[in-house]
């Protein structure tokens, strides 16, 4: 373990004859920028080459396992993972910021947590191999576009998380819920098919740019802050099955100046506070109003 860490090595030929290869071997070699892996070590073991900011690109071919951390805040450019790799780390490739086109073809199909965490010149993933996404794996990336085929089954929480340049969800997967603060922070984030959605987490869209959120009647549950300070949101349409708007829901959507509460039964704690409603009209459908509700919405001039 730690072998060269800190070392100034720049070249690496790993022969046949080596068997076994520790944790942090080459880390921090911030002059390494060539590694030939020709061992029948088929391990790149956790933190190998943590930041190993020159070293560029690597080839796979003969790997079967990618430890945690492996290329952590390294200067790989591209990345192609061939079907012989079994098993790929969390945090992998995480802080990789000249990352700019991974090739996923490998057996392992979940991408894990944390994996392409603040890749910010990633811009476009193919998911069309991928089963399970997982917590932060494209966190703070720059990716530009989200494409979700039926192959994936679940996704984490904060899995797209502040990707700052995303401009379009499409989501066809199979799973039916969009975990909490999935899309939180994504501030170019203008349009999200919600088609074949049952749940929207806790935060899940908070702060992102939508413009108009059409909820279909596959909506069955909204959880707390889903819209939160969506600043450009300015129509809401509400789904019969989910008759809870939640607390802090649409809470300082100041461009929301209208919404109709013919679906809702409950409105809850500050689930309009700070808003843009300009009229509220409550009709025999709402059984039940939380405290500051509509708390702070200085535009709001009429009340039925």
């Amino acid at each position: 373990p730690k072998a060269f860490e800190f070392s100034t090595i720049t070249d690496i030929k790993i022969g046949k004859n080596i068997r076994k290869i520790e944790k942090e071997a080459f880390a921090h070699c911030r002059k390494l920028s060539s590694v030939i892996w020709n061992c029948k070590c088929n391990a790149i073991p956790d933190n190998c080459f943590y930041r190993c900011t020159e070293l560029k690109k690597f080839d796979f071919t003969a790997i079967k396992r990618v430890g945690q951390y492996a290329f952590g805040e390294s200067g790989l450019q591209e990345v192609y993972i061939p079907q012989n790799i079994e098993m790929i780390g969390i945090g992998a490739f995480n802080i990789c910021s000249k990352l700019h086109s991974v090739t996923w073809n490998c057996k392992c199909n979940a991408i894990p947590a944390n994996c392409f965490y603040e890749c910010v010149n990633l811009k476009v993933f193919d998911f069309s191999t991928i089963k399970e996404v997982g917590q932060y794996a494209f966190y703070k990336s720059g990716l530009q576009e989200v494409r979700l085929p039926k192959n994936i089954e679940i996704i984490y929480e904060r899995a797209f998380g502040e990707c700052c340049e995303l401009q379009s969800v499409k989501w066809n997967c199979k799973c039916d819920a969009i975990p909490d603060y999935c899309f939180c922070n994504c501030t170019k984030l203008k349009q999200c098919e919600f088609l074949g959605i049952q749940k929207i987490g806790r935060y899940a869209f908070e702060r992102s740019c939508l413009q108009e959120v059409d909820l279909p009647e596959t909506i069955k549950e909204v959880s707390v802050g889903a819209f939160r300070k969506c600043g450009e949101l300015q129509s809401a349409t509400w789904p019969h099955k989910c008759d809870v708007i939640p607390a802090d829901c649409f809470a300082g959507c100041l461009k929301l100046t209208q919404f109709d509460f013919s679906n809702a039964k409950k409105i809850e704690q500050y689930a309009f506070g700070n808003s843009g409603l300009q009229e509220v009209r409550l009709q025999k459908n709402i059984e039940s109003i939380s405290n500051e509700a509509f708390c702070g919405c200085s535009k709001l001039h009429s009340v039925t």
